[in-house]
């Protein structure tokens, strides 16, 4: 969908207000001063204005239903402040949906157990990276089976689904490694960081993995795969940065069997084919 030009809009409260009715025309269709007043705590001339400024940006997008006292969205209704999204804008919607008691939720998640880690360990970390910090640590490997003091230099942060990581540069190795922060132990003592100048070129570079349809499933189940995953041609590109490319892979079902296999997908549907830099 191509954007309209947008307004410059002073206020960011402004913004996201104008932006909830935006969002709630276009996925709900309807829209009343009371969403205003519950989701942001505004009073009802506020709510008001706020409307208005929305009709006068977008002007021809809905319209003031007298029967149902709200602004319903007309056939003209595209969206001016931000490129629509589903997900997004499902976790406004169901919190607007005030009748859904007696049919449930309007929205359900999948309920997955999240890794846990110290807060504090945490704020020490997003703080030296921040800072451009080098910390020493106490850190629990898997491979070596015990808790390890390390030098290293947190750079940024990467979330795979279930557990934040933190990549940083480890003095003891000599290169960037992806560390789980619920595994950290103790943060010591931290100091300025002599490798600052040090360029993480997994973390920079993005590349794109293609995937296809796996050869052995049945035209349908093919078409039906092709439609989930909106494959053009036959092949899902994936673009991802190098060094969050296991973890791309690990959420499309792929994994290692063994240490020297190759990446193979568990639920048989996809294959990956090519890596394009």
């Amino acid at each position: 969908m191509r954007m309209k030009d947008q307004p410059i809009i002073a206020a960011w409260s402004e913004q996201q207000r104008l932006l909830f009715i935006e969002r709630l025309l276009f996925w709900r269709g309807t829209i009343n001063r009371r969403d205003l007043c519950d989701y942001f705590g505004i009073s009802l001339p506020q709510a008001t204005n706020d409307l208005v400024a929305y009709s006068t940006l977008n002007p021809g997008a809905s319209q003031y239903d007298v029967r149902r006292k709200c602004y319903v969205a007309t056939a003209k209704m595209q969206a001016v402040l931000r490129e629509p999204n589903f997900g997004e804008a499902m976790e406004v919607i169901g919190g607007s949906m005030r009748d859904a008691a007696d049919r449930g939720e309007f929205v359900l998640r999948f309920s997955r157990p999240q890794r846990r880690a110290d807060q504090q360990i945490q704020r020490k970390l997003s703080l030296a990276v921040c800072e451009q910090q080098c910390l020493e640590v106490s850190y629990w490997s898997v491979s070596s089976g015990q808790s390890e003091s390390r030098w290293m230099s947190p750079r940024a942060f990467g979330y795979d689904g279930l557990r934040w990581h933190v990549r940083a540069y480890c003095h003891r190795e000599g290169e960037f490694r992806d560390f789980v922060i619920g595994r950290f132990q103790k943060v010591l003592r931290g100091k300025d960081c002599p490798h600052v100048d040090v360029i993480d070129t997994d973390w920079l570079a993005v590349e794109t993995l293609v995937f296809r349809v796996s050869e052995g499933l049945k035209p349908a189940q093919r078409t039906a795969l092709e439609m989930d995953y909106g494959m053009e041609d036959g092949t899902l590109r994936l673009p991802c940065r190098r060094a969050m490319r296991i973890y791309a892979l690990r959420r499309l079902g792929f994994v290692k069997k063994r240490l020297v296999a190759p990446m193979l997908n568990e639920l048989k549907q996809l294959e990956w084919i090519a890596t394009e830099d």
